[in-house]
């Protein structure tokens, strides 16, 4: 049974000095989310336009 309302957190982005790293985590890794480094910007924005488009 899983939650009606819980965020998905299977990609994420996360700042890092300065720049904006983009994390996934695969379906494999169960309940360790084992997150792994898809890209790194310079701004939120690419980031978010990264997932989103992607």
């Amino acid at each position: 049974m899983s939650p009606h309302y819980s965020d998905d957190l299977t990609e994420i982005v996360e700042p890092r000095d300065n720049v904006f790293v983009v994390l996934r985590s695969p379906e494999t890794a169960e309940h360790d989310p084992a997150y792994r480094v898809l890209a790194i910007f310079p701004t939120l924005k690419q980031a978010d336009d990264y997932l989103r488009l992607g």
